[in-house]
């Protein structure tokens, strides 16, 4: 009897342990990620280039680049007029579908780069809501630096 019992038992936690986990629409997208709005350009829209995870600090950029800015990249070309670059930072949070992962929270900071007939002209952006920030340092030549990554 007491062997039935545990048997039952048994198959009761596996067959609970089967059920099909629902996922909440909220659980689908980072919306703690989301870049504010109200930016010049529409960074989030743009094709990323190449992105980089400082452990240290727990941040995670991305590079993104407008049409122009990305056929350069890939042609290893100088930028040309028109071209804009846009590195997003985030803070990192835990992922709370995967243990031990990192997902970006939300974000830092957006710098912009843009190329002009006259030269490159550096903004950047902080805060919540995000506002230029006036006196920011130019990191427009770094930024220019970075290389795309290479897929095979």
């Amino acid at each position: 009897m007491k062997l039935r019992v545990m048997a039952v038992m048994i198959c009761l936690v596996m067959v609970a342990g089967c059920q099909k986990k629902q996922t909440a629409a909220s659980d689908l997208y980072n919306d703690a990620a989301m870049v504010d709005v109200g930016l010049p350009y529409p960074v989030m829209q743009w094709k990323p280039l190449t992105t980089m995870v400082d452990r240290g600090a727990g941040t995670t950029s991305t590079l993104f680049g407008n049409d122009a800015a990305v056929a350069a990249a890939r042609a290893g070309q100088s930028y040309p007029a028109g071209a804009v670059l846009g590195l997003v930072m985030w803070r990192q949070k835990d992922d709370p579908h995967w243990f031990g992962a990192r997902i970006p929270d939300g974000p830092l900071q957006v710098e912009f780069v843009e190329f002009g007939a006259s030269g490159m002209r550096y903004r950047e952006f902080a805060g919540s809501p995000m506002v230029e920030q006036a006196g920011a340092q130019d990191r427009g030549a770094v930024i220019a630096a970075m290389k795309a990554a290479a897929l095979p």
